[in-house]
C-alpha cells in the first residue's frame, strides 16, 4: 500500500475529527446540534475508507463499505433536521416525527447489511487489484438519486437561509455550503461511474481538507456561537435605523427602520449606489463618500407626515487598519424636536406674558413708593397714631416693592435678557442708595447700621445690578439680625485691580451645610428671619447673577449663633473728577 497515500488520508480524517469536536462544543446552538451528527457520519464515513483500503480481504472491504454506506445514508436525514431547525421548524423536531423521518433510513441500512441474504444493494461484489468494485441493482441506484435530490433541495433550502441573513453570516455561510457539498459531488460521480472508484475513493476522504476551510470559516465568523443570532436580534430590534455601506458606495446592509425612509425608491435598497439613494440629503452622503465620521441632522416626509432625525456615521475599519466602508445609525427625533417647538412656543408666550405683567406691577408699586416717601418727609406733622401707620405701610410697600425687583430681576436673568452698562461709580453712593428703602425696615428693629466704606473707593459696575445686590445683603442682614444689633458695610481693595464688599451681622448664622444650599443655585431657600419676616429666597440667587454678570466673585462666611458675612468682589473704577460751570 502506499503509506504517502494512507498518511494524507490520516490527515484528512484528522481535519474532519477537529470541525467534529468544534462542533459538538457548540451542539446547543439552533442548527449545530444536527450539524455535529452529521460530522459524526461523515468522520465514521472517512476512517471506514482508509480501513477498506488498507485491509486487504474481501470480507473485510466489505464490511467496512458497508459501515460507509450505512453512514451516507443516515447523513440524509440528519441534514434535513438541521434545515429544518435553521427554519425554527421546532414542531417537527419532535422524537415522534424525528422517529418517523428515521425509519426508511434505517430499514435501507437493514438492507444493506442484510446484502448477503437478499442482494437488494449490491449484484455482484468482487475484489479487482486490490479494490472493491460492486455492482449495483436499480433499487439501490434509485435510492441513492433520491437521496441525492433531497440533499439538493436542501442546499436550496441553506442557500435561501443565507441569502435573507446578515452580509456577514451570508458570504462564510455560503461558503460552507460549497465546500460541504463537494464531498456528495464525488459521491454522486462515483455513483454513476462505479469504474472509478478507485481514484474516486479516496478523493471522499480527502474532502476533509475542506474541512480545515470550514473550521477556519466558522472560527471566523463565530458562526456557531451565538454572535450572529444576536446580530441578527439587535439590527431587527433596535429602535434606530442602520445602513451599512461598502467602499465602492453600495448598500449592503440595513434593518427594517430605516426602509420607510427610501420607500419611494423601490422594493429593496441593498446593492444600490448611496449617490442616488442618499440624493435629497447632501451632508450624509458627503460623509458616506469620504468616510469620515460625521453627525447630520436632517428631516424627510414619510407617509405623509415629517420626520426629524439625527444620522450618525462612523468609518468602518478593518483589522489593519483599513477603511471598509461606513455604517450609519437613524435616531427619530420627531417627537423630541415637536415637544422643543411646543416648549418654544410656551416660554415665548411666557415671556411675552411676564413682560407685559411685570410692567403693570412694578410701575404701580414704584408709584406707591414715590407717595411713602412723600408722606415720610410730612410725618412730623401726623399723630403718633398716623405715623405709626404710615411706618407699617412703607415697610411693606418697600418689602413688596423689593420682593417684585427680585423676581422680575431674576426671570431676565433666567432668558439671558438683561443687558449691564458698567461705569465707574463712587461705591459710597451706591450703598446709600440701597439702604435708603431699607432705612424704616432698619429703624423698626433698632438695627444699627454702620457703613465704612472710604469715599474714594469707586467700582467699575452696573449702577442698578450693584444696588439691587446692595440692597438684597442688606435686606437679609436685617432679617436675619436680633433687635438692636449691628450690620456693618465694609469695603477694601482685593487682589490688585479689584474691590471686595463684605455685608457683616450678627445675627443667627448658619451651619457649613447650610451655606452650601444657600450656595446651590439649584434650590430656592426661604427662611423665616427673627420675627417670622418672610422671603422668596430668590434675593440672594438674583444677587450672586448680577455679582458673576459684573466679573466678580460671592461668597459666604458663617457660624451659627454667630453671625454671617457676605462677600463679593468688583471691578476697581477710576475717580470721575465733577466739575461745577
Amino acid at each position: 500500500m502506499n503509506y504517502i497515500l494512507f498518511l494524507t488520508l490520516i490527515i484528512s480524517a484528522m481535519l474532519m475529527c477537529l470541525l467534529l469536536i468544534y462542533s459538538f462544543r457548540h451542539r446547543r446552538q439552533r442548527g449545530v446540534r444536527y450539524f455535529a451528527w452529521v460530522m459524526v457520519c461523515r468522520v465514521i464515513f472517512g476512517c471506514s475508507v482508509i480501513l477498506e483500503l488498507y485491509n486487504s480481504e474481501l470480507s473485510s472491504k466489505l464490511f467496512f463499505r458497508q459501515i460507509e454506506q450505512t453512514a451516507l445514508v443516515m447523513n440524509v436525514p440528519l441534514v434535513i433536521l438541521c434545515v429544518l431547525d435553521l427554519y425554527g421548524r421546532d414542531e417537527w423536531l419532535k422524537w415522534q416525527r424525528q422517529s418517523l423521518l428515521f425509519l426508511p433510513f434505517i430499514g435501507w441500512s437493514a438492507l444493506i447489511w442484510t446484502n448477503d441474504k437478499t442482494q437488494a444493494i449490491f449484484e455482484s461484489v468482487t475484489l479487482v487489484d486490490g479494490y472493491l468494485e460492486v455492482s449495483r441493482t436499480n433499487l439501490a441506484f434509485s435510492f441513492n438519486i433520491i437521496c441525492y435530490f433531497i440533499l439538493l433541495i436542501c442546499v436550496y433550502f441553506f442557500i435561501t437561509y443565507l441569502k435573507k441573513a446578515r452580509p456577514e453570516i451570508r458570504k462564510p455561510g455560503i461558503l460552507i455550503v460549497v465546500l460541504a457539498s463537494i464531498s456528495a459531488v464525488v459521491e454522486l460521480i462515483k455513483l454513476v461511474y462505479p469504474n472509478l472508484s478507485e481514484w474516486l475513493l479516496p478523493l471522499s476522504v480527502y474532502c476533509g481538507v475542506f474541512g480545515l476551510i470550514i473550521l477556519w470559516v466558522v472560527y471566523q465568523n463565530k458562526l456557531f456561537t451565538i454572535v450572529p443570532m444576536a446580530r441578527d436580534f439587535i439590527m431587527d430590534t433596535v429602535r434606530e435605523g442602520i445602513l451599512t455601506v461598502d467602499q465602492k458606495g453600495r448598500v449592503i446592509d440595513c434593518n427594517h427602520f430605516i426602509k420607510p425612509l427610501f420607500a419611494n425608491t423601490g422594493t429593496t435598497i441593498i446593492g444600490k449606489d448611496i449617490s442616488e439613494l442618499l440624493r435629497n440629503w447632501p451632508e450624509w452622503l458627503n460623509a458616506c463618500k469620504q468616510r469620515q465620521e460625521a453627525t447630520v441632522e436632517m428631516k424627510s416626509e414619510i407617509n405623509g407626515e415629517v420626520k426629524y432625525f439625527i444620522t450618525k456615521v462612523y468609518p468602518l475599519y478593518s483589522k489593519r487598519g483599513l477603511i471598509l466602508g461606513t455604517v450609519s445609525i437613524l435616531f427619530d427625533i420627531t417627537e423630541k424636536q415637536y415637544r422643543l417647538e411646543e416648549i418654544a412656543h410656551l416660554n415665548f408666550m411666557k415671556d411675552q406674558l411676564f413682560t407685559l405683567v411685570s410692567h403693570d406691577i412694578r410701575e404701580p408699586i414704584a408709584t406707591q413708593v414715590s407717595l411713602i416717601e412723600m408722606l415720610e418727609e410730612d410725618r412730623q406733622n401726623f399723630t403718633s397714631e398716623n405715623a405709626e401707620l404710615v411706618d407699617f405701610l412703607s415697610a411693606q410697600i418697600r418689602s413688596t416693592y423689593m420682593t417684585v425687583n427680585n423676581v422680575l430681576e431674576w426671570f431676565r436673568g433666567q432668558k439671558n435678557d438683561v443687558s449691564l452698562h458698567p461705569e465707574s461709580i463712587a461705591l459710597l453712593d451706591l450703598i446709600y442708595e440701597a439702604y435708603r428703602i431699607l432705612f424704616i425696615k432698619s429703624k423698626e428693629k433698632h438695627i444699627n447700621i454702620n457703613i465704612r466704606v472710604d469715599e474714594t473707593i469707586y467700582v467699575y459696575a452696573d449702577r442698578e445690578a450693584v444696588i439691587m445686590i446692595l440692597r438684597n445683603l442688606l435686606s437679609n442682614a436685617i432679617k436675619f439680625s436680633n433687635r438692636g444689633a449691628t450690620v456693618e458695610v465694609l469695603a477694601k481693595k482685593y487682589r490688585g485691580k479689584e474691590i471686595m464688599i463684605t455685608v457683616y451681622d450678627e445675627g443667627i448664622g448658619m451651619t457649613e451645610e447650610m451655606v452650601c444650599s444657600l450656595l446651590n443655585e439649584e434650590s430656592l431657600i426661604s427662611t423665616l428671619g427673627t420675627e417670622k419676616e418672610k422671603g422668596t429666597g430668590l434675593g440672594l440667587q438674583v444677587s450672586r447673577q448680577f455679582v458673576k454678570m459684573n466679573g466678580g466673585e460671592f461668597w459666604v462666611e458663617s457660624e451659627l449663633g454667630k453671625g454671617s458675612a457676605f462677600h463679593f468682589s468688583l471691578k476697581e473704577g477710576e475717580k470721575v473728577e465733577s466739575y461745577d460751570y
